[in-house]
């Protein structure tokens, strides 16, 4: 499990790097924080059951309207915007950007981060894979 929060932590400061990016969170689907880089004046367990409420309602209206897979969900707001994404099969990413933001740029960055961590979680949550982590274990709230 150390591994995965090592590998966790590292995504994270890659996270930092991308301009236009002022906070995010991972979040399980089920409404639970997993970590996150949000503003001190923001809760995360409100982001993170806010974010599994409005993915979870996108995913809904893709289904009903037969619109394929969900890919990702943008709120835009007055002072910026919402971004969220896929990160496994348990997981979402969510990027909060500035309004002006290059929205194109950043989707790439949500894309790709995303895909990291799919790919690090779906290993270590396998049967097949490394530590043998089960889902219940790993998703607990760091950062209390």
């Amino acid at each position: 499990m150390r591994e995965v929060w090592v590998g966790l932590n590292a995504i994270a400061d890659e996270i930092r790097e991308i301009s236009d990016v002022m906070a995010f969170a991972l979040v399980r689907r089920d409404g639970t924080i997993v970590t996150h880089g949000l503003m001190s004046s923001a809760d995360p367990k409100v982001v993170a059951a806010m974010t599994a409420a409005i993915s979870g309602t996108a995913e809904l209206a893709t289904e009903q309207l037969r619109q394929g897979r969900f890919l990702r969900t943008i709120v835009e707001c007055e002072h910026g915007k919402i971004l969220i994404t896929d990160a496994g099969r348990q997981a979402l990413l969510v990027f909060l950007v500035f309004s002006d933001a290059n929205l194109g740029l950043v989707l790439m960055q949500l894309e790709k981060v995303g895909r990291k961590i799919a790919d690090m979680l779906d290993r270590n949550l396998s049967p097949h894979g490394g530590s043998g982590v089960d889902e219940e274990t790993l998703f607990v709230d760091r950062m209390e």
